[in-house]
């Protein structure tokens, strides 16, 4: 594994008592000189590698990463936005890009509201789109919003720290003075704690939360049809198939050759976990020794399907998926070990990319550019 490049990607924190606290509580960091940086999403467009990242400075911010004379990628800053709190979230969707963050609506100045704003990156000079709870409720959520999931036919779901999902539907009269928006279709409760996860499996909604349960959805009907509940930390006897720990992170995994689908949730249990999206069976978990706070999927170069794990603590696992054993530890990378990489706190999101490369931002700040180059002897 390389790392071809790292940047800063949030403002100097002024907070000194400022701590990690994306809603999770019991493990402890240093304080930082820098905003977290809570998500990342990459954008491949007109042959170029493009990546979003939000931070809690505000903003969102574009970069350039194009590859370099020497083979390695130089990471530029095209463009910030400063959407007036906190981000939580960025997620690309074909050419809409969607922001979660935490502003005061304009009809309550001393309050706070999850808010979700869309722009169309063909018209990238057009207002952002807005997802309204209702002309009256010109917000997302009544808490922050930790999680989203999009669909191809243009459904959009959020997962907020109020513990609702919501689906929106496009509304080409939703929005501001009858711009194009977001409508609010249905809303799903349940979760104890803010929604941290999504993952759309075939009609079926997964949902992981601050509880530390996994709930199953019908979409068609918004009925939530199965819980895998959590258990107890450290409690004696408990069975391997629930989290202790609030869940992260969700991903939904084919299997190569039709070999079946599944569900690979994280948590700060310190475990990964894969479940039988059929039948919300546990089929594998794994231990890594601090809480896991992101996840991806990735390949080798020969293309073997791989689990990228982001840490509490700022290490980076990379694990087998379809391995003998399952999620066989292929490598850890370790600032501490390697002098590279991120330090001081939480992975807070990671991402793949083409030709083998993934993305990682974390609590110190930084925005960090690796890519898979050799043989792990799968």
């Amino acid at each position: 594994v390389k790392m071809h490049a790292v940047t800063e990607a949030s403002d100097k924190n002024t907070d000194a008592k400022s701590n990690y606290n994306r809603g999770y509580s019991g493990q402890n960091t240093k304080t930082k000189d820098k905003h977290k940086v809570t998500s990342v999403s990459v954008w491949e467009t007109n042959g170029q590698i493009k990546l979003f990242t939000g931070s809690h400075d505000g903003k969102w911010r574009l970069w350039n990463a194009a590859p370099a004379a020497n083979g390695s990628v130089t990471l530029t800053q095209e463009f910030e936005h400063f959407v007036g709190g906190p981000v939580d979230t960025v997620h690309i969707a074909a050419h809409y890009f969607f922001v979660g963050f935490e502003a005061s609506p304009i009809e309550c100045p001393d309050a706070k509201a999850g808010m979700v704003h869309s722009w169309n990156l063909n018209a990238a000079q057009d207002p952002p789109m807005e997802l309204w709870m209702s002309p009256m409720a010109k917000y997302a959520g009544s808490g922050r919003i930790r999680s989203l999931w999009t669909t191809a036919d243009g459904s959009v779901f959020s997962g907020g720290s109020d513990g609702i999902i919501r689906q929106w539907a496009f509304n080409p009269t939703g929005g501001p003075n009858g711009t194009p928006g977001f409508s609010l279709v249905k809303s799903m409760s349940g979760h104890l704690g803010a929604v941290t996860g999504l993952a759309l499996v075939g009609t079926m909604l997964w949902s992981g939360g601050m509880d530390g349960t996994l709930r199953l959805w019908n979409v068609e009907s918004g009925d939530q049809v199965h819980l895998i509940p959590a258990v107890k930390k450290d409690a004696a006897n408990s069975p391997p198939g629930h989290h202790s720990g609030p869940v992260t992170g969700l991903l939904p995994f084919e299997a190569p050759n039709n070999q079946g689908s599944f569900v690979i949730s994280s948590s700060l249990d310190d475990s990964v976990k894969v479940w039988n999206a059929t039948n919300g069976e546990c089929v594998a978990s794994e231990s890594h020794g601090q809480g896991v706070t992101s996840i991806a999927l990735t390949a080798d170069p020969k293309g073997n399907p791989l689990l990228l794990c982001g840490l509490f603590y700022g290490d980076i696992m990379i694990r087998g998926t379809i391995s003998n054993p399952p999620l066989v530890l292929l490598l850890k990378l370790s600032h501490q070990y390697v002098g590279v990489g991120h330090e001081l706190g939480p992975v807070n999101d990671i991402q793949s990319g083409p030709g083998n490369t993934f993305y990682a931002v974390a609590d110190d700040g930084k925005l960090t550019v690796w890519q898979i180059t050799g043989d792990f002897g799968l």
